[in-house]
């Protein structure tokens, strides 16, 4: 299958550990094999008085002669003085079989739940990087509780899946093949009639798999609609609770697991009975074959007595392996189910690439231009942008107002590259900002957003998120210029004290006046707000934006808001409407010439 062969190139790195899994295996296999031979001698031995040794073919040893050659040497080994002595000693060499044979196979799983457990990882951490590449646009299209439930359900279900098929499928199809060699050397008429088990485990198999990956994709599906479910109440719970939705988010909620656990239910119940169904076939077969040429075998026509009971322990020994590999089929197809998941996030495309040959930004010395842009986030959608030109000199504090939704963040977002325009380009002092390698080009940008993301860590690590490294005086200097520090020295542990989830222990003005300083920590040469005061009150939206006005000078500060009360001192103000660029001036200027600026700032102050 194709997942399987894309899981063993995560097993590369790990070689040493596969190959030593495949040599317990191998040691697991001898040993097997040698415990079952000796069990038929001493079976044998307990029916006669005295072990007989059977006589050494003569001659070179081949395929017609081997196993009465086997015969001979353990019938050797294990014949003493007295009957009682050739018990004990098959007791001990039959114990000591199974010992060694035993002690390969945990030498193997262990081996091999240390290489599962390296890979899945592996493949965590790589899902986990694939999704830090990815374009914002990836993020609005999908849920965060898909996301989460691919990186955490779907990957162990693909781990759990294969933690046992990894070992048996080096392990069992060499252990059928030793048995089957064996059965056929003893009776090859007996063998190829036992034979008849292969197809018909095999239609049973193919059937039930095809179904069972159906319904563990749809299993895997069902679950992340429970952790989405789970996030989206959560992280929303001040909202749940105000609006007294406890009785509607529980209803969801169950309605979600009740939707799971039909699907888990439905699949379990299929992936159980595989295994038990192709023991009793396997059986039920082997007892036909028995009851039609066991008359012949015990009547010496086919094979000896002796023969007899050796291949009829070779064939359960054989039987074991079969019904495990059903097992591993069973194990296989949920793996696959939960693998398209994973693999299809891998491999989802990511549009926002840094170009070969990409140079560094330096700075931001002449112009940010923008010349005839427009972004369609996806086909069917409307416009978010529209022939957009402009030009930006540095040090300019550029505010940019228009009704929610007429692209005034679009524009902020795609200046960092979050998204590139699907027409026109945006230059940076005469480079396009696909010449630049992202990193250095982000770096120019210091981003305040509406929707403040704090992580759950202390309120340094919060400032100097990313870097570590920074001395205490600059973060300090940050906080100082966001006028922070005040009530940074007020909490219990000052800067060392934890934020709690998305900064809740803090309240939205604070929230705020952190990420202004994380923002200002980088000393960027851009600023870009976006309606940075928005959710809060006046008063403290005042406050918020007197800091901005001090911390801005100096830079380039692109502001977008509906606050007009706030920016009617500006020096330039771009008004959009519709994802167009209907005007650039002064306010005073605004107030003469466009129609609904001026409806903007009447509807504003008249509230």
């Amino acid at each position: 299958m194709t997942f399987l062969i894309r899981y063993i190139h995560y097993l590369r790195p790990h070689w040493l550990r596969v190959l030593g899994t495949v040599l317990a295996s191998l040691l697991f296999v001898a040993f097997s094999g040698v415990s079952y031979w000796l069990a038929a001698d001493f079976i044998q031995s307990l029916l006669r008085e005295q072990m007989i040794v059977p006589p050494m073919p003569e001659g070179a040893i081949g395929l017609h002669n081997f196993i009465d050659a086997l015969k001979h040497l353990s019938a050797s080994f294990l014949a003493a003085d007295t009957p009682s002595n050739t018990l004990k000693r098959a007791i001990l060499f039959i114990v000591a079989a199974f010992l060694f044979k035993n002690l390969a196979l945990y030498l193997q799983t262990i081996l091999a739940a240390s290489v599962e457990q390296r890979v899945a990882k592996q493949m965590r951490d790589e899902l986990y990087e694939r999704l830090l590449k990815q374009d914002l646009a990836f993020f609005h299209a999908r849920k965060s509780g898909d996301l989460v439930s691919a990186a955490v359900n779907d990957v162990n279900q693909l781990n759990a899946g294969l933690a046992d098929s990894f070992s048996k499928l080096i392990r069992d199809p060499i252990t059928a093949i030793l048995f089957l060699i064996l059965l056929l050397a003893i009776s090859w008429q007996m063998t190829l009639a036992a034979l008849l088990i292969a197809p018909l485990t095999s239609g049973v198999v193919t059937l039930a798999g095809m179904s069972l990956k159906r319904k563990s994709k749809r299993t895997q599906e069902k679950l992340a609609v429970v952790t989405s479910r789970l996030n989206d109440a959560l992280y929303g719970m001040r909202i749940v609770q105000a609006y007294g939705a406890q009785p509607y988010e529980r209803e969801r909620f169950t309605s979600a697991t009740n939707d799971h656990f039909r699907q888990a239910i439905g699949k379990e119940r299929l992936r159980r009975v595989i295994s038990p169904l192709n023991e009793v076939v396997g059986i039920v077969v082997v007892a036909g074959i028995l009851f039609v040429v066991g008359g012949r075998a015990l009547g010496g026509q086919w094979i000896s007595t002796d023969d007899f009971i050796r291949f009829m322990l070779m064939l359960m020994g054989m039987l074991n392996p079969i019904v495990s590999l059903s097992n591993v089929q069973s194990n296989l197809k949920v793996a696959e189910g939960a693998a398209e998941r994973v693999f299809d996030l891998m491999d989802e495309e990511h549009h926002i690439r840094q170009l070969p040959g990409a140079v560094a930004a330096s700075g931001f010395k002449q112009e940010l231009r923008l010349e005839h842009v427009g972004l369609t986030y996806s086909e069917g959608r409307e416009a978010a942008l529209v022939d957009v030109s402009v030009s930006i000199k540095p040090g300019e504090r550029v505010v940019l107002v228009g009704r929610s939704g007429s692209g005034k963040s679009t524009l902020l977002n795609m200046l960092p590259r979050f998204y590139d325009p699907s027409t026109g380009t945006i230059s940076l002092d005469g480079r396009k900002l696909t010449d630049y390698e992202l990193a250095s080009l982000r770096n120019l940008f210091g981003f305040v957003t509406q929707e403040i993301i704090l992580f759950n860590d202390s309120v340094k690590a919060n400032i100097c998120y990313n870097d570590v490294t920074i001395p205490d005086e600059k973060i300090h200097r940050a906080a100082q210029l966001a006028q922070a520090e005040p009530f940074i020295l007020d909490l219990p542990e000052g800067y060392d004290t934890n934020l709690g989830d998305l900064g809740d222990r803090l309240s939205g003005g604070q929230r705020q006046r952190i990420s202004i300083a994380r923002a200002l920590l980088k000393d960027p040469p851009i600023l870009l707000l976006d309606e940075p005061t928005s959710a809060l009150d006046s008063d403290v939206a005042e406050e918020i934006l007197e800091s901005l006005d001090v911390i801005g000078k100096g830079r380039t500060v692109l502001l977008a808001t509906h606050r007009l009360s706030s920016i009617a001192g500006a020096e330039r103000i771009l008004v959009f409407d519709h994802g167009r660029l209907v005007a650039d001036g002064s306010h005073a200027e605004l107030m003469k010439t466009s129609k609904l600026y001026a409806e903007l700032c009447e509807k504003e102050f008249t509230v």
